[in-house]
């Protein structure tokens, strides 16, 4: 899975994390930007509807900011770029069925299960 079929993976389970706790895209953005996020908000709208690409930092950081807003007690979360990868692979970390994340709920981060998330995204950093 090229990373453009990754990014357009991670928009769509945005979006169905957003729907269903109820969350707008201005409210992402705002929230985003605030943890540092360098894509404007209209740009934000425009991956959500799949008409824009977006950096995997980027998206990655729009995942957890969705996670701070999403009440997690439905479970659902949005998508982490490890997370689509993996579920391409056929590993269980990546099942959109149940959705995990390597970001735990106290707001550390995780390990990545297969190191692909690590070792990319200190390079990119």
């Amino acid at each position: 899975m090229d990373d453009d079929e990754v990014g357009s993976e991670q928009a769509r389970g945005l979006c169905l994390a957003l729907e269903a706790a109820g969350i707008g895209a201005g409210t992402l953005w705002l929230h985003y930007f605030r943890m540092g996020g360098e894509v404007g908000e209209v740009e934000i709208d425009a991956y959500l509807h799949h008409a824009l690409g977006l950096p995997r930092l980027e998206r990655d950081l729009l995942a957890r900011a969705a996670d701070e807003l999403i009440d997690h007690r439905a479970g659902q979360h949005a998508l982490y770029s490890f997370e689509v990868r993996a579920d391409a692979r056929g590993d269980s970390a990546g099942g959109h069925g149940e959705m995990t994340t390597g970001i735990d709920r106290d707001g550390g981060s995780g390990e990545d299960p297969d190191g692909a998330a690590g070792a990319e995204g200190k390079a990119q950093q």
